[in-house]
């Protein structure tokens, strides 16, 4: 430290900390936030003349860089080599605590700057009124939340936007108007990890009611071909146009909008960036005209968990799953094929998703979006595996199943339900989302022109398949197995 050359506190801990993330070695418990995303969460924290908090390991750096609060207070489990002359030098107070507990004994602070370890579970703590979440992030956000007096800003995964086990958390704090900020960040932001990371904004001193700024950063990027030409953290164009857009506003700007409290509501409180700011295949499919709602023209039903069982009244089924769908869209079943013979309950069950010619089989869960046509070879002991949405034309003669089909695989299709997918290890569509879905419903006439074009395409398919079985046999001439 003594070698740097630092004009002010800033400078060094800008200094010591770029040293740190060039060091060769690093280990798990020397990660620290990039420089860029640090300056920004002690920005939103606000903490000029004000008594700081800093929550966690990763925690330190934002802390040391917001050098006009006039206490800080390190609270973590453990203390790098780098955190402790954080501490140093912003004249930092050190508190040692195992996680979980910060809320029962740590000091209140005006500003409140947590990075919570991501996926740890904390066994419950409280009583029977009082539960906590069970996920450290979640954790975390509950703490700053309890801790803070005037602002947070607590980093953590996607999942806190969505996730079924914290509703009850997000429901509070939405009601509470503790968020003031949503921001949903571009995946390779942390090192070592692709999954997007989110900040929460919390401001204990917001006007009852006012609208929620929902920020999506990723949308501030190039293409995506030109995107990675150097790491994100050395990306400072980047980052100079979110903190320009978080200093404007989201009025000018289509990465940022204001939502209201109704709107949080209609979403049962789900916080997911995309359900607020729309990409650019969900604003072309909110202008499509002659749309009415996915469930208004098809039977929707989603099929569930199969297992044999044995009975009197047993029946073998064939179960198609993702496996089953070739490149055109087709069922085209692998042997061995899955069979399973079921009776009783699981019977009626497997009976109500069993398929027909004509119906839509769309994968809701995993991969999300494949697509596929039921042909007139469907077996009539075929059933959809968990993994399938079945879309069925109420009326074929409103609503031909080819157009159906081939709207759903279109790009613009495709790319709406990446833009609307919930979880982020295994993506997920919700029912909502799907039973909402716009789908353009023009006379018959104008239906026949796009199956022409889904006859010309399954052509296609075959001619390939034909060049390809060519080429098979041509191989075998000489020097075959």
């Amino acid at each position: 430290m003594a070698t740097l050359e630092w004009p002010d506190a800033e400078s060094l801990v800008t200094e010591l900390a770029g040293l740190v993330e060039q060091a060769p070695g690093q280990h798990a418990h020397q990660l620290q936030l990039p420089l860029p995303l640090a300056r920004l969460m002690a920005r939103l924290g606000r903490a000029n003349g004000q008594r700081l908090l800093a929550a966690y390991p990763m925690s330190d750096l934002p802390m040391a860089l917001a050098d006009e609060a006039v206490e800080r207070t390190y609270v973590s489990a453990s203390h790098s080599a780098l955190s402790e002359a954080l501490m140093l030098i912003s004249g930092a107070m050190m508190v040692t605590q195992a996680h979980g507990t910060h809320a029962a004994t740590a000091p209140q602070a005006d500003v409140v700057l947590s990075v919570p370890p991501m996926g740890v579970r904390i066994p419950d703590s409280g009583g029977a009124e009082k539960q906590r979440p069970r996920r450290s992030e979640a954790v975390g956000l509950q703490e700053a939340h309890e801790l803070s007096t005037r602002r947070a800003a607590v980093l953590g995964p996607a999942s806190l936007l969505f996730d079924k086990t914290e509703y009850a958390l997000r429901e509070t704090l939405v009601r509470n108007d503790a968020i003031d900020m949503v921001i949903q960040l571009p995946g390779q932001t942390l090192r070592g990890t692709s999954i997007p990371p989110v900040l929460l904004v919390l401001d204990h001193q917001r006007r009852p009611k006012a609208p929620i700024t929902f920020i999506d950063a990723a949308r501030l990027l190039p293409d995506t071909s030109r995107q990675r030409l150097k790491p994100l953290h050395q990306n400072l164009e980047f980052w100079e146009a979110l903190n320009q857009l978080i200093e404007l506003g989201s009025s000018t700007s289509e990465a940022s909008r204001q939502v209201t409290l109704s709107e949080i509501e209609q979403n049962d409180f789900d916080l997911s960036v995309s359900r607020y700011v729309a990409g650019d295949a969900t604003q072309k499919i909110s202008d499509l005209e002659e749309a009415r709602s996915l469930n208004e023209v098809a039977e929707i039903v989603r099929a569930q968990v199969l297992k044999s069982e044995e009975g009197d009244d047993g029946r073998l089924f064939i179960e198609i799953g993702g496996r089953d769908i070739d490149a055109s869209g087709q069922i085209h079943i692998e042997a061995p094929c899955k069979e399973i013979v079921v009776a009783g309950r699981a019977r009626k069950r497997a009976e109500q998703q069993q398929l027909r010619p004509g119906d839509v089989l769309l994968i809701g869960k995993g991969s999300i979006g494949r697509v596929a046509l039921v042909g007139e070879d469907c077996g009539e002991n075929w059933v959809a595996g968990q993994v399938f949405l079945i879309i069925r034309a109420q009326k074929r003669d409103r609503l031909r199943p080819e157009y159906l089909y081939r709207y759903l695989a279109s790009p613009m299709v495709q790319q709406y339900l990446k833009e609307i997918v919930s979880g982020t290890s295994i993506p997920v569509l919700k029912a909502n989302d799907i039973k909402h879905l716009p789908v353009p419903v023009p006379s018959l006439e104008a239906q026949e022109q796009v199956v022409d074009v889904h006859s010309q395409i399954m052509e296609e398919y075959e001619a390939i398949k034909a060049h390809q079985a060519k080429i098979e046999a041509l191989s075998q001439q000489y020097w075959a197995v």
